[in-house]
């Protein structure tokens, strides 16, 4: 169930009461207990529900649950610090109200309740600790078949939006393009920071980098424009009790070009290796599932325009170049630069953006 544009949301810890919860999930909720938090750009709040004694008998349709996880923006000074981050809230609240009931193939968490006000965004899910779900560490490499899956899984959100854009969709504004941009502002204050690992020169220059980002949004092919996931990276997936890949963190979901969620989530799930040596499999793989599932057959062989955009896309890795220090652990921050690094000398990102005429005015 969901609520748009309530008109207050708890803003604080505190504020997540048993009565607040219970009007929510539509039970007499007797206490719950915070066992644990997850403090980030969205934190998470895990709770335990302990039902009222009066609410046994109360007819329902499917069972009450137990175990909680409540996200949202509960920390101020975040809020004060990166502003951003309330519109993340807001967009993951509306797509367990508005994009999650339409999803016939992919795997994400169970959403009990969300709703949207100006200054909050929260998302009532199922705590899937308690489902025999695991997740990844803070560094870790996967098996390309692993990728595989996780692609096959984004081809299926893609090929149901294939083609659509903000104009179908008004409410659906892009909200990643400003936070790149947003944080790129502040690039000689993060990537020059004490232990930030040192740049290759191509990368560091930064008239050639900026007129790149700002070419890279601007010129994307509308050709393989859908909906995408828009953070799939290794912190915002886990894997079910099969082993299969799910989908966390869905705050950054905008229509853009197909293979920022393919580049996006291969770059930070394979070793620099792996990624080498399989990453056209892993493209083949994806293309094929994506006109199995109902979207265009693309050739990367024989249409030079699929390869230019593949290889341009990676420059969404940027943001592990310039997210600032909290947001991701150290280590995962320090894996992730070195993986994105080596991705964008290989399909040579900046040169390849650069070299391209630019579109006649209109």
């Amino acid at each position: 169930m969901s609520e748009s544009s309530a008109p207050k949301l708890p803003a604080v810890p505190a504020d997540l009461t048993p009565d607040w919860l219970g009007s929510k999930l539509g039970h007499k909720i007797k206490s719950l207990e915070n066992t644990r938090s997850i403090w980030g750009t969205g934190s998470k709040l895990f709770y335990t529900i302990t039902y009222d004694d009066d609410d046994d008998d109360k007819p329902t349709t499917e069972e009450r649950p137990t175990h909680v996880c409540i996200k949202g923006v509960f920390d101020p000074n975040m809020i004060e610090a990166v502003p951003w981050t309330v519109s993340l809230a807001q967009r993951e609240a509306d797509f367990f109200s508005k994009i999650a009931p339409g999803l016939k193939n992919m795997i994400f968490p169970k959403g009990l309740w969300s709703a949207t006000s100006d200054k909050q965004g929260l998302a009532v899910m199922e705590d899937l600790t308690k489902t025999g779900c695991t997740f990844a560490p803070e560094v870790a490499a996967y098996p390309y078949t692993t990728v595989m899956n996780g692609v096959e899984q984004l081809a299926s959100l893609h090929a149901d939006y294939w083609g659509q854009s903000q104009e179908d969709h008004p409410w659906i504004w892009n909200n990643y393009d400003p936070a790149v941009k947003y944080s790129s502002t502040a690039w000689d204050q993060v990537v020059r920071l004490p232990g930030r690992v040192e740049l290759p020169a191509h990368i560091a220059d930064n008239t050639r980098r900026n007129e790149a980002v700002d070419r890279f949004f601007a010129e994307r092919n509308p050709r393989f424009r859908t909906l995408l996931h828009g953070d799939p990276h290794i912190g915002n997936i886990y894997f079910t009790a099969d082993g299969s890949i799910g989908f966390l963190d869905w705050s950054a979901f905008h229509f853009a070009s197909c293979f920022h969620d393919i580049v996006y989530h291969m770059t930070t799930m394979l070793s620099i290796k792996d990624r080498r040596a399989h990453e056209m499999e892993i493209l083949d793989h994806y293309l094929a599932a994506l006109h199995r599932l109902g979207g265009p057959k693309l050739d990367r062989h024989h249409d030079p325009e699929v390869m230019v955009e593949y290889r341009r896309s990676f420059m969404a890795n940027l943001i592990w170049l310039i997210l600032p220090d909290g947001l991701q652990s150290k280590e995962r921050l320090a894996v992730l630069h070195e993986r994105a690094v080596a991705a964008f000398d290989d399909h040579k990102v900046i040169d390849l953006i650069l070299s391209q005429p630019k579109p006649a005015a209109t």
